[in-house]
């Protein structure tokens, strides 16, 4: 059984870290990147099933990458979870269509709650391949 990825695009270490962990102790495969410039790079040589993606960082930050992957025919149909200090604020800003047409699955506010993570997740993409049917 092919596992599903993940890739987590997020400029605080410690956290990507956690998020990484949790995602693969899920049992999904994860790819963690520092910055939007290294997510759209590891973006073709990965081939993300979803994203899970910090929206305020340095340089490229989430909005510039979501519209440069979206620019992308290819990348259209990655879903994408956003993980964002502005939590709620954030998800009351974007409007229904315009999440649809970006592919936004879901905003998790920060501090990151794992249940709430996983359970997005799961919703976007399935479960991760547990250790039995590897």
């Amino acid at each position: 059984m092919t596992k599903v990825q993940v890739l987590v695009v997020d400029d605080e270490e410690r956290l990507r870290e956690v998020l990484i962990a949790v995602l693969e102790s899920a049992g999904y495969t994860t790819a963690g990147v520092a910055s939007g410039n290294e997510g759209l790079a590891r973006f073709a040589e990965f081939a993300p099933d979803l994203i899970v993606l910090d929206m305020i960082m340095p340089g490229v930050d989430g909005f510039e990458f979501l519209a440069r992957l979206r620019a992308e025919p290819l990348h259209s149909t990655v879903p994408v979870l956003i993980s964002s200090a502005l939590g709620g604020t954030l998800a009351r800003a974007i409007e229904p269509g315009s999440a649809a047409t970006l592919g936004i699955v879901g905003v998790l506010p920060k501090p990151v709650e794992i249940d709430a993570l996983l359970d997005l997740v799961r919703g976007a993409i399935g479960p991760g391949a547990s250790p039995a049917t590897i």
